[in-house]
């Protein structure tokens, strides 16, 4: 439906953006997929962050971190990581996620930032981004950094507006294996699976919870290596961290067994 908020600003800078924030009953606009959406109409005053100096996409420390500013669309950033994606395994894990997110029309307006401020319950991309450690900045409006991990994982959304996604840059393997109704559907459990060239397996899952998980206690499964005997029990430590109540799209009881399931094959392909 057509949207009418109550009022609507254009900044030009990150600051400007913060002081029409701090004003009661107003909300950040990113690319518009989340907020403008919506079927019950807006109230709220909107402060759309265009023109707020987010969109910047570059190098740092070397090449080992990834800098993607919060107004960075999908599209984009699939673009930026072209050229990388048969050379580099990171690259290639983050391109699948961004393809997965939603059809071009959907990468074309959604923002790396509104991805994480969502915390979309199915996003791969944002389980990518997990096993990746990547890290979140807030403007709060003072400056703050958190783990992805940690902006995740309680029920209550961290305040303040984020400004950047950081990815740190290994090299190394990813895999990716879900379950979906069809091949173009949201997945109904994924997980996604990282091995660094030098460091512990990373796990993250989607459709085991409210939101994307880090599996930690299916890595700590792994420590002794990626034999047959770690990789079940990494499987069964993945089913046990199941907390989803079910869906029409499948119970409890499928999803944690669906959570066992992809991380041996995530595992394999390793």
């Amino acid at each position: 439906m057509p949207q009418k908020p109550a009022a609507y600003y254009r900044p030009t800078n990150l600051d400007e953006a913060l002081r029409f924030l701090r004003q009661p009953n107003t909300l950040p606009l990113a690319g518009g997929t989340a907020l403008l959406a919506t079927e019950q109409g807006i109230s709220a005053a909107v402060v759309d962050l265009q023109n707020a100096g987010l969109d910047h996409l570059s190098w740092a420390d070397d090449g080992r971190l990834l800098r993607v500013g919060a107004m960075v669309r999908l599209t984009d950033l699939s673009e930026f990581l072209a050229p990388l994606a048969e050379l580099q395994g990171a690259a290639a894990l983050l391109r699948q996620a961004i393809h997965r997110a939603g059809p071009n029309t959907y990468r074309n307006a959604a923002t790396s930032g509104g991805i994480v401020a969502s915390r979309l319950p199915d996003s791969e991309l944002l389980a990518a981004l997990l096993v990746l450690d990547a890290t979140v900045s807030l403007r709060l409006p003072a400056p703050e950094t958190v783990s992805l991990a940690t902006y995740l994982e309680d029920d209550e959304r961290l305040p303040g507006l984020i400004t950047e996604i950081i990815v740190y840059w290994p090299s190394g393997r990813g895999a990716a294996e879900r379950v979906a109704r069809t091949p173009a559907d949201y997945p109904i459990v994924s997980v996604t699976a990282w091995r660094p060239d030098s460091g512990a397996i990373r796990l993250a899952a989607t459709g085991i919870g409210p939101r994307p998980i880090h599996l930690t206690t299916a890595e700590a499964a792994l420590t002794g290596g990626l034999d047959d005997e770690a990789i079940a029990a990494a499987a069964r430590a993945a089913s046990t961290a199941t907390h989803h109540p079910g869906d029409f799209r499948g119970d409890a009881a499928y999803r944690a067994e669906m959570a066992a399931v992809l991380t041996r094959r995530a595992l394999a392909a390793l």
